[in-house]
């Protein structure tokens, strides 16, 4: 299931990450590992984040550009050829909308059907280099524009040069710009969708951060402390060692005097970095590149789907005030 993914915050907390202190930590002890919970004995997700490049938003020239109203378009239930369209619509923002606004051919062809295509409530069937569609001008002045190949369809908005599609999941307008969909978020926000996720863009970075859950299961017992590469948190208080040909993490409690085994953090993890806030987050560097968050306690930390704000609820009246003694008017 789509989700909206706040990874501001993910990469907020990466920044402030500081390559951890190792020097001439050999510790020998070997962690008593406490009683497993039933989520590490069958294993846990591990929320792997990786900064992606994206080019920068567009930038409306003033609010009446923005398509969002509850206007739909009204689908053919046949095409001219009188067959019936048996395609399912598309339900994710289509991918294969990147050929249609690449095609030079088609938009300029489209702009000019804008200017004689204008009975209304009527589809106008076309097949340009291809590419099959239909285009309808509804009793609003608004062009529509279906696009059929394979085995769904969907259909889009061409409005102020822009092309726009409504994601009924999310209840939102969309809209297409060089080679992604974004959504206009609250306070003109930019959101952009990748890896079937809509995320904040990030000006910064000149991206987003993208996340993917995967689960694994940890092995059965911790190797002792010894066995591996270690990294100390700041203060002392945590210890990870990374294991084995396969670079299996553990956490371990350093608190008391011994340490003890607290979780397992993932495998193909080639460093590890804790953050200067207060607590501390832990900084998982994957060797494909990605990373993964985790709290002292080892738990993944995966930024929550994002909604837009609600408006704020009126305050409660102090007290009711008394039923009228006549009907209204009187």
């Amino acid at each position: 299931m789509k989700s909206i993914i706040l990874a501001t915050a993910a990469l907020s907390a990466a920044l402030l990450l500081c390559a951890a202190d190792r020097g001439g930590h050999d510790d020998k002890r070997e962690g008593k590992a406490r009683k497993k919970n039933a989520s590490s004995q069958t294993g846990g997700s591990i929320y792997k984040m990786r900064q992606v490049t994206v080019p920068k938003p567009f930038k409306f020239e003033s609010p009446d550009k923005v398509v969002n109203d509850k206007r739909r378009p009204v689908e053919p239930k046949r095409f001219d050829t009188g067959e019936d369209i048996k395609q399912r619509r598309e339900k994710d923002p289509p991918r294969e909308h990147a050929a249609i606004a690449h095609n030079a051919d088609l938009v300029r062809g489209i702009q000019d059907e804008q200017r004689s295509e204008t009975r209304r409530s009527h589809y106008y069937w076309h097949n340009t280099g291809g590419v099959r569609y239909a285009h309808y001008y509804d009793a609003h002045n608004i062009h529509w524009y279906g696009f059929y190949s394979g085995p769904t369809f969907y259909w889009s908005r061409y409005y102020a040069n822009n092309w726009w599609w409504y994601d009924g999941s999310y209840s939102r307008w969309v809209f297409w710009w060089d080679g992604y969909w974004w959504w206009q978020g609250p306070g003109g926000a930019a959101f952009v969708y990748v890896d079937n996720n809509y995320y904040p863009y990030n000006m910064e970075s000149g991206g987003v951060v993208v996340q993917k859950a995967e689960t694994e299961d940890p092995p059965k017992s911790p190797p002792p402390l010894g066995e591996g590469k270690q990294w100390v948190s700041p203060d002392k208080s945590r210890v990870i060692q990374i294991h084995g040909n396969d670079a299996q993490a553990f956490l371990y409690d350093n608190s008391g005097a011994k340490p003890v085994y607290l979780a397992y953090l993932g495998r193909d993890i080639v460093n590890i970095r804790f953050s200067q806030d207060n607590p501390a987050q832990i900084l998982a560097d994957f060797k494909d590149g990605a990373f993964a968050l985790y709290d002292l306690d080892g738990k993944p930390r995966n930024t929550p789907p994002s909604k837009p704000p609600q408006a704020a609820q009126p305050p409660a009246p102090e007290s009711v005030p008394p039923l009228p003694t006549s009907a209204p008017g009187k």
